[in-house]
C-alpha cells in the first residue's frame, strides 16, 4: 500500500486541489465550459467562517448564502478557470465520482474535515458523505479506499447508525488524519477538530 507523506498543514498555501475534499464530502460542483465553481451547505457558522476564511486566501472568491434559523449555509466559490480541471476530474458526465487512483492530499483533507467532519463521543472521527452514496456502493467504496491509500483506515457507518459517513475507530487512523490536517482553523471549537 502507498502512503502519503504529509508536510505540516499549518504551512499550506491553499490551492484549488483542496476542494477536492468538499467533493468526497458532500460538495457539489458545475461546470460550464471552461468555469467550474465548487458549493458546499455547511451545518454551523464556524464551519462556514474557516472555509470563507481559506477559500480567500486561496483567491477562490468564495460567497455565503442562506443562513437559516437552524445555522445552515451554503458556501460557494466564485465561478473560475483554476477550479475547472479539479471538478472535471470528480465528474463521470453529469454526477460527482471520485477519481481512480485519487489519495486525498492534507489540504483535501483539512477541508473534508472542515466541511464534514465530527468527532464522537467515544473519540472515533467520522468524515461525512454525500446521501447519495447510500445507493451507489462504489463511490463510497473508493473513497475508503482513498483514505486507506493515504494511511487512513475507515469504515463505512449507513444511515442506521447516523451516517452515511466513514469513520476512523482506530487511534492510528485518527492520529495519522490529526498529523495531515494540522492544527483547527481559528474559530473552531477544539472539540470539533481531530487532534
Amino acid at each position: 500500500m502507498t502512503q502519503l507523506s504529509f508536510f505540516a498543514a499549518d504551512e499550506h498555501v491553499p490551492d484549488p486541489t483542496d476542494l477536492e475534499g468538499a467533493l468526497a464530502a458532500r460538495g457539489q460542483s458545475t461546470l460550464a465550459g471552461d468555469l467550474a465553481q465548487v458549493s458546499v451547505v455547511l451545518d454551523s457558522a464556524w464551519r462556514a467562517d474557516a472555509l470563507m476564511t481559506l477559500l480567500g486566501e486561496g483567491s477562490l472568491d468564495p460567497v455565503r448564502s442562506g443562513t437559516g434559523p437552524d445555522g445552515r449555509c451554503t458556501v460557494s466559490t466564485a465561478r473560475c478557470a483554476e477550479l475547472a480541471p479539479v471538478v472535471r476530474r470528480w465528474r463521470r458526465g453529469a454526477v460527482t465520482a471520485v477519481p481512480e487512483g485519487w489519495i486525498p492530499t492534507a489540504g483535501a483533507l483539512r477541508v473534508w474535515v472542515l466541511t464534514a467532519g465530527t468527532i464522537t463521543d467515544s473519540g472515533a472521527v467520522d468524515l461525512g458523505i454525500d446521501a447519495g452514496v447510500e445507493h451507489h456502493a462504489p463511490r463510497r467504496a473508493a473513497l475508503g479506499e482513498a483514505l486507506a491509500r493515504a494511511g487512513i483506515r475507515s469504515t463505512y457507518v449507513g444511515p442506521r447508525g447516523g451516517g452515511p459517513l466513514l469513520r476512523l475507530g482506530t487511534a492510528r487512523a485518527r492520529s495519522r488524519l490529526a498529523e495531515a490536517i494540522g492544527a483547527a482553523p481559528v474559530g473552531v471549537p477544539p472539540a470539533a477538530w481531530p487532534g
